[in-house]
């Protein structure tokens, strides 16, 4: 193990903006493995939040290895809530450990204890009220694809997130007070679900705790309305959350160019399906799951799908075919499932195409595709790719 003693001297290294120097702090820093925190907090002088954001990014090779070493911890956890609050603490100390350095459930607790006293007898309502108002958590409006915003510690210390995130805190910070909140998997936009006196109730975390009617949300999605009342029904299932948790942050990551950890998520959800309940590999792995490389193609990207002669641009894409059996084998398609398949508007139609990656190929014209949702989802035209904005495509956040 490196020397302790050194660190002092390597911290103050950590400003220089020599490419050479940081690859070198880089190998010396994780060389240290898992002590590298330990040792940081027995320093006479704390890193300042500059050095930390440094140190962070500096030792993400470190932060893979241990993410992949502690992933299936959570899983042999037979309570929801508590595997749900291990699956997250586990993503938060990979994103910002050495950022924002602190417990996930001890944060929690405290928040739940100013909850408790500025409400003594509050029901879930007054609980969105403390944590969406008094508190301050709000949607992430600015830096919506900032991967980050899925770390429930970052989304607590900064005060914003995602659908999914903000969801989560308040499910965690309600078990604590005795309040049964639960997750709603609605495509596109996920949702809380507050169960009182066996009634449900949904809550839009992102969008100031407000309550949302039922028949609302299920005008919001294109899915059947069978398929919409179940989900409003039925709580999701942790794995079923933390399954999306990873999908979200598999496309953040992607959509910043961190190809090593969008390829880490996707390994964490290869191993979470591969692994059944209780921490038992499951019998039957569904090969779909197995994930087979990195997206190729970014959203915003103008391709050309030869066989099906159209060209066009990718909205977004899953990891793997999502398509219903039936409409798979009805189009005839011999295309893998377990590899990317992406979602393009054709250009000069209202179509939207669903096609997978070894079917399409780069457009070279630079030329700009038509389509009247365009609008909807991409801010401007530049340099022959069109730039995505915020708004979720349905089936993430």
């Amino acid at each position: 193990m490196p020397d302790p003693r050194q660190l002092p001297h390597l911290l103050s290294l950590l400003d220089d903006d020599s490419e050479v120097v940081r690859e070198g702090l880089a190998r010396e820093l994780n060389a240290y493995g898992d002590s590298l925190k330990t040792e940081l907090a027995r320093l006479p002088v704390s890193p300042s939040p500059a050095q930390r954001k440094i140190l962070q990014s500096l030792t993400q090779e470190q932060g893979r290895i241990w993410l992949r070493s502690h992933w299936q911890e959570w899983m042999s956890e037979p309570n929801e809530v508590l595997a749900m609050e291990k699956a997250m603490a586990l993503i938060s100390e990979f994103q910002s450990g050495y950022m924002y350095p602190g417990d996930l459930s001890l944060i929690l607790d405290d928040l739940a204890a100013s909850a408790r006293e500025k409400y003594p007898h509050g029901d879930a309502r007054d609980l969105a009220q403390f944590l969406f108002k008094d508190f301050g958590l709000k949607g992430a409006q600015s830096d919506y694809n900032n991967p980050l915003n899925n770390g429930l510690v970052y989304v607590i210390k900064e005060r914003r997130g995602i659908p999914l995130s903000l969801s989560c805190v308040y499910i965690l910070v309600g078990a604590r007070l005795g309040l049964q909140i639960e997750g709603c998997n609605f495509p596109g936009h996920f949702l809380a679900r507050v169960v009182e006196n066996n009634e449900a109730t949904l809550v839009d975390c992102f969008n100031g705790g407000a309550v949302v009617d039922h028949k609302v949300v299920a005008q919001m999605s294109e899915q059947t309305p069978w398929a919409i009342q179940h989900l409003i029904h039925h709580a999701a299932p942790t794995r079923v959350i933390v399954a999306r948790a990873l999908g979200n942050l598999g496309k953040a990551y992607h959509e910043q160019a961190e190809e090593e950890n969008a390829l880490l998520m996707a390994e964490l959800s290869a191993v979470m399906e591969s692994i059944g309940s209780g921490g038992v590999p499951a019998s039957i792995p569904d090969e779909n799951y197995l994930f087979r490389g990195q997206p190729h193609f970014r959203t915003g990207e103008i391709v050309i799908a030869p066989k099906l002669g159209w060209r066009g641009v990718i909205v977004d894409f899953d990891l793997s075919c999502k398509a219903p059996d039936a409409w798979y084998m009805a189009h005839g398609i011999d295309a893998r499932k377990n590899q990317p398949w992406y979602h393009i508007f054709i250009n000069n139609s209202q179509q939207v195409g669903y096609a997978a990656e070894e079917s399409l190929i780069t457009d070279p014209s630079n030329e700009k595709v038509y389509h009247p949702l365009v609008p909807h989802f991409f801010e401007k035209f530049e340099n022959g790719r069109f730039i995505r904005n915020h708004r979720a495509w349905p089936g993430t956040l």
